[in-house]
C-alpha cells in the first residue's frame, strides 16, 4: 500500500505578530543579597536531577536509525516546579515578591528548560541564568506570553541554573517549569569550528549566496534534539514566517510525526563564523521560540512549520524562493548545521536526480532529489532539514538523510525530499498563497529596506594578537585608557542602529566590572553620549579533548562573536561612533579585537585618555598605526526615511484619518479626485503587516486597528501618485 498522507492544517496556539517569543527584552536579575522581609514561603531553595545511565543513552544514540528524528543531545527530565511548590518566595520591602529556584543537574553540559505554564502580567520579569552570572537570559515578561502558555528556552552552560521571577503586588501571573534537560554530549554549546568533519567549509568563508545563506536556521526540539531549516517566501510575499525542514526532525517515534513539539522549538539565526576569522566563535543570541506545524508530509519527508514570532528586523532574515518544477538546471547547493556546528556549505557542480531513499518503507519512491557525491563538503548528523538550493537560487527539496559510510575520506548520496513531488500534496496551498498556480516564487528580504551588518574590515585583515594585557591596545592596559570607540560613515543622511556585534579578545561578565555600551555622535571623533546601556552577551563554549566533550565549562566572552540588542532603536546620523567604556580598576581585565595591519591604511579606531578623544595612528602609545576595533554596528540604512511623518507625493487635497488617535476602528476618506487602488499599513521598522485591493475606491475604508500601540504609516497607492499618513494606535 503506497503511504501517503494528505495536507494537515492545525491552529494549535493563535498569537499575534506581537508575540515575542524567547526574545529577551533587557534588564538583570536582582542582586544575590535581597533588600527583603520575611520569606513568603521558604522551601529548598536548590533542586537537584537524580542522576541517569550517561553510557547507556549514548549507546542507544549509536545504534542505526536512532537519529532519524535528529540529533538527541540532552536527556529530559519531566518536572513540576512552580512558586507555590519549590525554591524560595521573598518579599521585598518595595512590595514587589521574588520567587528563586536553583537546579542542579550534575556533569551537564549545559542546561534548558521548557516552561510548559506560562502567563505573565505587567511589570512581571523572569530571568534564567548561572550562578555566576556570565550567562543571563532575559528579561521575559509578558509580551512573551502566547495561547499555548509554553515557553521553551535556549540552554545555558554547566550544569546549574537559577531561575528568578520578580512580580508586582498582588500578581497573578502564572509559572511552571514542566522540563529540565540535561545536554551529556556537549552538542548545543561547542567551539565554532572542529566539531564537523574537516573537509566541511564556513559559509562566511566563500561569501557566496550570502541571501540564501541567511535564511537558513538551526533549531532545537523539546531541548533535546536538533535540526536545520531554512525561512522560505510565499507568493504573496506576506510577512508569514515560515520555515521548512524535514518531517523526521519532529518525529515522535519512527514515521511518526508529533505537531505539538514544535512549540518546544527554538530557533537560531546567523550561526556562523564572523567573515572567516579563524578561532572566532559564532554568536548564538538571535533566537526565536515557539511554532506551528501547518503542513506534513511524512512519504517525502517535509514539514512546513509557521513561527509564532516574526523574527526581528535586526535578524537580518532573508525568505528563500522556491521551485516547485522539475528543472534544477545544472548544479546545486546547501547551507546546514552538521554537529551543530556553525553554518556549513556543500556544493555539487553537476545536477541532481529523482530517486527513491529507503528507510523501513518510511518514503515514497522517486520522491527524492539525489546529490550522488557533493564537491565541496558533505552532510552529517544536524544537517536534517537543510534546505537543498538549485542553480536559480531557489529551494527546491529538503534533507532526509544519506549514506551512512559518508565521511570526507569516503564521501557519499544524500537524499532531499523534492518540492516537485510533494507540491500537489498540499504544500502548493500553504506557499502558492496567491493562488495563481505559479511553480516558482523568488526570494524576499524580510523588510522593505533591510538592516546590513556594517564593518570596517576588509577582506584579508587579520586579528592583532598581544598576551601582555598591559599592553592591550584596546583594553585594559597600565596606561590607564578605559574607553575606545569605532567610526562608521554612510552615504546615507541618517539611518536606524538595533544592535551591535562586538569580538573581545578577552572578556567576561561581571557585577563589578561592568562593561558599558555607548554610540557618540560626532564627525572626526566622538562627541556627544547619544545612548549607554550595560552589556551582558550570553555565548559560551566548552573545551573538548579530541571527539569527547569532557572538559569544563568556559563561560567568557574571549573570541565570540557576541551580539547585543539595544533597548531602544536609536537614529543616528550619516557619521557615527560605537565603542565601549570600561571599569578604570577591573578584578577581570577586558580587551576588544582589533586588525594587525589595514590594507587600506585608513584608521577607524579612537580612544581616549585624560587630554581627550584622539585616533590610533596619531597618538596610541602601544599601537600607533592604522587600525579598526572588532565593532559592527547593525543598522537599517535609510531607514529613517520610512518612519517620516509624511511622505506626500501628490498635491493636496489629501485624505483624511479619523480618529487619531485610534482605539479599535480608524476610517480613511480619500479626496474626490483620486482613485485608491491599494494601501500598505507599515509598522516602524518598516514591515507590512497588512496590505490590500481597495478597487479603485472614490469613498474610503474602514481599518480594525488590532494591533500593538505605537505609531503605523498608511500608504494609499493612487493611480498616478501615492500618499503616506500616520496613525497612533492608542
Amino acid at each position: 500500500m503506497r503511504l501517503f498522507k494528505k495536507i494537515i492544517y492545525i491552529a494549535l496556539c493563535s498569537v499575534s505578530l506581537g508575540a515575542q517569543a524567547q526574545i529577551s527584552h533587557g534588564g538583570f536579575p536582582l542582586p544575590e543579597k535581597l533588600d527583603a522581609g520575611p520569606c513568603l514561603r521558604s522551601g529548598s531553595q536548590t533542586v537537584r536531577m537524580p542522576a541517569f545511565d550517561v553510557e547507556e543513552l549514548r549507546r542507544e544514540d549509536s545504534l542505526p536509525g536512532n537519529n532519524i528524528g535528529g540529533i538527541r543531545f540532552a536527556y529530559a527530565f519531566d518536572v513540576d516546579y512552580t512558586p507555590k511548590n519549590s525554591g524560595t518566595l521573598y518579599h521585598l520591602k518595595d512590595g514587589r515578591d521574588v520567587w528563586r529556584l536553583h537546579i542542579i543537574s550534575e556533569g551537564a553540559y549545559s542546561l534548558n528548560l521548557i516552561f510548559d505554564e506560562y502567563q505573565l502580567d505587567d511589570s512581571s520579569q523572569l530571568f534564567i541564568y548561572t550562578p555566576d552570572r556570565n550567562t543571563i537570559l532575559g528579561s521575559f515578561t509578558s509580551e512573551n506570553n502566547s495561547d499555548c502558555g509554553i515557553l521553551p528556552t535556549t540552554p545555558v552552560p554547566g550544569d546549574e541554573v537559577i531561575v528568578e521571577l520578580i512580580t508586582p503586588k498582588n500578581s497573578t501571573s502564572r509559572l511552571r517549569i514542566g522540563n529540565v534537560n540535561h545536554d551529556y554530549r556537549g552538542l548545543k554549546f561547542i567551539p565554532s569550528t572542529g566539531t564537523s568533519q574537516p573537509c566541511q567549509v564556513d559559509a562566511s568563508c566563500l561569501g557566496i549566496h550570502e541571501q540564501q545563506a541567511r535564511s537558513s536556521v538551526v533549531f532545537i526540539k523539546a531541548g533535546t534534539e536538533y535540526c536545520s531549516g531554512n525561512m522560505v517566501n510565499n507568493s504573496a510575499n506576506e510577512d508569514a514566517a515560515f520555515m521548512i525542514t524535514a518531517a523526521h526532525c519532529l518525529y515522535k517515534e519512527m514515521g511518526v510525526v508529533d505537531r505539538s513539539l514544535a512549540q518546544r522549538c527554538v530557533f537560531y539565526f546567523n550561526y556562523e563564523r564572523p567573515h572567516c576569522h579563524e578561532g572566532i566563535s559564532g554568536s548564538l543570541e538571535m533566537s526565536v521560540s515557539g511554532a506551528d506545524v501547518i503542513f506534513y508530509d511524512t512519504p517525502s519527508d517535509a514539514l512546513l512549520m509557521r513561527l509564532r514570532k516574526l523574527p526581528p528586523i535586526d535578524y537580518r532574515v532573508y525568505y528563500a524562493g522556491w521551485n516547485a518544477t522539475r528543472d534544477l538546471g545544472s548544479g546545486a547547493y546547501s547551507f546546514h548545521h552538521p554537529n551543530s556546528d556553525v553554518r556549513k556549505i556543500s556544493l555539487e557542480e553537476d545536477a541532481p536526480y529523482l530517486g527513491s531513499f529507503v528507510v523501513n518503507d518510511i518514503f515514497d519512491s522517486n520522491v527524492h532529489w539525489i546529490v550522488d557525491r557533493w564537491d565541496t563538503g558533505i552532510m552529517e548528523g544536524g544537517s536534517s532539514g537543510a534546505g537543498l538550493f538549485g542553480s536559480d537560487n531557489r529551494l527546491v527539496g529538503v534533507l532526509s538523510g544519506g549514506d551512512t559510510k559518508e565521511s570526507c575520506m569516503q564521501p557519499g548520496y544524500d537524499a532531499f525530499g523534492a518540492f516537485s513531488e510533494v507540491w500537489e500534496r498540499g504544500l502548493n496551498m500553504c506557499l502558492d498563497s496567491k493562488r495563481d498556480g505559479n511553480l516558482v516564487c523568488d526570494g524576499r528580504e524580510s523588510h522593505m529596506i533591510p538592516c546590513s551588518r556594517i564593518t570596517n574590515w576588509n577582506e584579508g585583515e587579520v586579528i592583532h594578537e598581544v598576551s601582555n594585557y598591559e599592553q592591550f591596545a584596546a583594553g585594559h592596559n597600565n596606561k590607564g585608557i578605559v574607553e575606545y570607540a569605532e567610526r562608521f560613515h554612510l552615504d546615507e543622511r541618517s539611518s536606524v542602529l538595533y544592535g551591535v556585534y562586538v569580538v573581545p579578545w578577552q572578556g567576561i561578565y561581571s557585577e563589578g566590572d561592568t562593561v558599558l555600551l555607548r554610540v557618540y555622535r560626532g564627525d572626526s571623533v566622538p562627541e556627544e553620549v547619544m545612548s549607554q546601556e550595560v552589556v551582558s552577551f550570553t555565548n559560551t563554549s566548552i573545551a573538548r579533548r579530541s571527539t569527547v566533550f569532557s572538559e569544563t565549562v568556559v563561560s567568557e566572552w574571549t573570541k565570540r562573536d557576541c551580539y547585543y540588542r539595544l533597548n531602544q532603536p536609536l537614529k543616528v546620523d550619516s557619521t557615527f561612533f560605537v565603542g565601549l567604556k570600561l571599569v578604570a580598576s577591573p578584578e577581570n581585565k577586558f580587551a576588544l579585537c582589533h586588525t594587525e595591519e589595514k590594507l587600506t591604511g585608513e584608521n577607524t579606531a579612537y580612544f581616549k585618555d585624560n587630554s581627550g578623544w584622539h585616533s590610533f595612528e596619531e597618538a596610541h602609545p602601544y599601537y600607533k598605526q592604522p587600525t579598526s576595533l572588532y565593532i559592527e554596528p547593525v543598522v537599517q540604512v535609510g531607514g529613517v526615511d520610512i518612519i517620516a511623518v509624511t511622505d506626500h507625493s501628490m498635491d493636496a487635497p489629501v485624505s483624511i484619518v479619523s480618529p487619531n488617535p485610534v482605539e479599535d476602528v480608524v476610517s480613511v476618506r480619500f479626496p474626490s479626485s483620486r482613485m485608491v487602488l491599494y494601501y500598505e499599513l507599515i509598522d516602524m521598522e518598516g514591515r507590512v503587516v497588512r496590505k490590500k485591493n481597495v478597487g479603485k475606491s472614490a469613498e474610503g475604508l474602514s481599518l480594525r486597528m488590532d494591533l500593538h500601540s505605537g505609531v503605523y504609516l498608511l500608504r494609499l497607492i493612487y493611480e498616478s501618485s501615492t500618499e503616506t499618513l500616520r496613525i497612533v494606535k492608542k
